[in-house]
């Protein structure tokens, strides 16, 4: 009778050990809300694990796009000061070609050309989160730099903005914004604005009383006073040039930049739509695979609660036979 008991015993005590283990299993993806952790806890680990990935490097890309949108909203509105910027100077530039305006009131009109061409040179070297939004990869360096004419001249006339042109200043960057896209931010502040500058440069010398070399294209920092009345014919077509430049440079790259931008954005939406749909896709994976049924883990768990506690019963019980039980 001694060795049944002994057996009997044995057998519940594993039986305990097996529900216990059982019940912290349980426990445990209850508590994490996760029911494989392991290789061993489910064929299907290797995809869990890779869901997993995928879903970290959602996280990742959505972040980026976040940024990014922040990012071209503020380049469009800098572009779109910019065209306006440029079409208030070709109003200046469409009235002063006027033949009926003289030298003086041409000059008056200069001093808002310049100002226009220095808010102009601050689009040019606006920055975005404390890079340079218009150099290139060289984003720590404003684009456009301050130089003064060789020949000289009063005021705001005699200075001229240049591109640096560094090593990176012509470069774009590209950012990947899911497994499959990517998306360039840096542009070139040549490109942009160099001509929109030099025409208001252009136009605001003019008006001021000053010619500037060459006759046409970028200006290069040389350029003489006119002598009136004998050079007012000069002033006029020199207005006239400028007011074309400036209608160039707003239709061309002004407006072409805008475009790029705006088809940016679109390349942002499609890539959001497409990280979500891959978001909801490995999430359902997860939810079914690898996370924890609460209510059929918390129903698991009062069952073998209940088969602890029968156990725990007889164990007791067998534990307190005796050899006078047996007399």
């Amino acid at each position: 009778m001694r060795v049944s008991d002994r057996g009997r015993l044995d057998t519940l005590l594993s039986g305990l050990a097996a529900h216990n283990k059982v019940y912290l299993n349980l426990s445990n993806q209850l508590s994490s809300g996760v029911k494989v952790s392991n290789p061993g806890d489910d064929e299907k680990y290797s995809l869990i694990v890779s869901n997993e990935n995928k879903l970290a490097d959602i996280e990742l890309f959505s972040k980026r796009i976040n940024y990014l949108r922040g990012y071209f909203e503020f380049v469009e509105e800098n572009l779109s000061q910019a065209n306006s910027v440029l079409i208030r100077a070709k109003e200046i530039a469409t009235q002063a070609s006027n033949e009926t305006y003289s030298p003086e009131a041409r000059e008056r009109l200069s001093h808002e050309i310049f100002q226009l061409r220095d808010h102009l040179v601050q689009l040019a070297n606006a920055t975005y989160q404390g890079r340079f939004i218009w150099a290139g990869t060289d984003d720590d360096d404003p684009p456009f730099d301050a130089q003064a004419y060789t020949v000289p001249a009063s005021g705001p006339a005699s200075v001229r903005y240049v591109f640096d042109a560094e090593p990176g200043t012509n470069e774009t960057r590209s950012v990947q914004i899911s497994p499959d896209f990517s998306v360039e931010i840096a542009g070139s502040g040549f490109d942009v604005f160099a001509r929109a500058i030099g025409s208001l440069e252009r136009l605001g010398r003019a008006l001021a009383g000053y010619s500037t070399n060459p006759p046409t294209g970028l200006p290069n920092g040389t350029g003489s006073a006119y002598s009136f009345p004998a050079d007012y014919q000069n002033q006029t077509n020199a207005i006239r040039q400028a007011l074309d430049m400036i209608e160039e440079a707003r239709a061309e790259d002004i407006a072409n930049q805008r475009t790029l931008v705006g088809s940016r954005m679109t390349r942002l939406n499609i890539a959001s739509e497409i990280l979500r749909l891959d978001k909801s896709s490995a999430e359902e994976f997860l939810a079914k695979h690898r996370d924890t049924d609460i209510a059929e883990v918390s129903s698991k768990i009062s069952l073998v609660e209940t088969h602890l506690q029968a156990t725990y019963l007889v164990i007791a019980r067998v534990s307190n036979l005796n050899l006078l039980d047996y007399l």
